[in-house]
């Protein structure tokens, strides 16, 4: 067995979470997932604390819609930063349906969820449709995919429209069912649709939701219509409530609620194809519904429900799956030097600095 250990200067003065040492043995898999270099930029922004909050991409910049108080109350405010530090309030009282899905289409902002809404500036919204055909969904999840935007979940039907008035009925009963609270997303020109849950009790029945049985399975879509499962069990466990983003050409789940053994989740999770899956260290709290972006080259984690609701800002950077570095020993094994750090590695009569050997065993 071979140990290396390393040693770290240059640090950031915002909060870290990382792995500092690692025990490895040489051409075997390591026991913990690989690090990531989280950053807690803020842990009370300017918006209250909450959950379920929706969050789109805009103008660059970053905006989060409503959300979730103890108590089923609701925020019915409209927040956007350029810096995940810094937020304004660009609306106290949105006029759409609360917990609207929100997506970017054909240059505005769209909230949808019993009508159909949209704006240029976050701040005068048009109501382009009183119903929509599909009504309110719970769980609904809102995507914009070939020129349309595409309306799935808390249901087995799918929708898609190119003006957000004149909606058509694509699929009746999609093959994963009647599906709530899972991670939608588009990558790689496909419709993605993991985990979330049915409702009908899971045998044994699980220990959050008794009513409830969560997946952890993959599905995938070119066309909206034609559905395939990729896996029936991904390596991470059941859930509903995660965060799904796309960053760095990969599918990324965050946290989420394991109701199954009743607990909030914390771990990170992401995938080229959604089969292979790979784990990386998170570094925020465990929690459900956090509001997540992809943003200036950087994955975010904003506020969620940890018990208690939170209105903290987390950003992941240059995790390991882009290394700036990297060690390739003869065995197959390679060692990462984590971007923004600076790595000393001891490895048997020689050490290493950023790859390079610095001296011989004397």
């Amino acid at each position: 067995m071979a140990r290396f250990d390393f040693l770290f200067a240059s640090m950031p003065k915002v909060r870290l979470a990382f792995v500092l040492s690692v025990s490895i043995l040489a051409g075997a898999p390591s026991q913990s997932p690989p690090p990531c270099h989280w950053e807690q930029l803020t842990e009370h922004a300017a918006f209250s604390p909450r959950d379920t909050a929706e969050g789109v991409m805009y103008q660059n910049k970053m905006w989060l819609s409503n959300g979730y108080y103890h108590g089923n109350l609701v925020s019915r405010d409209l927040w956007v930063s350029e810096d995940g530090v810094e937020w304004t309030e660009v609306h106290s009282e949105t006029p759409y349906d609360g917990y609207s899905e929100m997506v970017v289409f054909k240059d505005k902002i769209w909230a949808i969820k019993g009508s159909v809404w949209n704006s240029s500036d976050g701040k005068e919204w048009n109501r382009v449709l009183e119903k929509t055909p599909f009504g309110v969904r719970g769980y609904g999840e809102v995507v914009v995919h070939r020129g349309k935007m595409w309306q799935l979940g808390s249901g087995e039907d799918v929708w898609s429209s190119s003006d957000g008035v004149h909606w058509s009925l694509e699929l009746e009963e999609a093959p994963y069912g009647e599906r709530n609270a899972a991670g939608v997303t588009v990558h790689k020109g496909k419709i993605w649709l993991v985990g979330g849950y049915i409702q009908q009790p899971n045998d044994p029945p699980e220990k959050g939701y008794e009513e409830f049985t969560t997946f952890n399975d993959v599905w995938c879509s070119e066309d909206g219509v034609k559905w395939r499962k990729v896996a029936e069990n991904a390596p991470w466990s059941p859930r509903m409530w995660f965060g799904c983003e796309v960053y760095q050409d990969r599918i990324w789940i965050l946290g989420g609620y394991d109701n199954a053994n009743e607990k909030n989740l914390g771990d990170v999770w992401s995938s080229s194809d959604g089969i292979h899956w790979e784990e990386c260290a998170g570094g925020f709290s465990p929690r459900h519904e956090p509001t997540c972006y992809t943003f200036r080259d950087a994955l975010w984690v904003i506020a969620g429900n940890s018990w208690p609701v939170l209105n903290d800002v987390w950003r992941l950077s240059d995790n390991p799956s882009n290394p700036k570095a990297a060690v390739s020993l003869p065995s197959g094994t390679e060692i990462v030097e984590l971007p923004g750090l600076h790595s000393v590695m001891r490895l048997s009569d020689q050490i290493f600095s950023g790859g390079e050997p610095i001296e011989g065993k004397g």
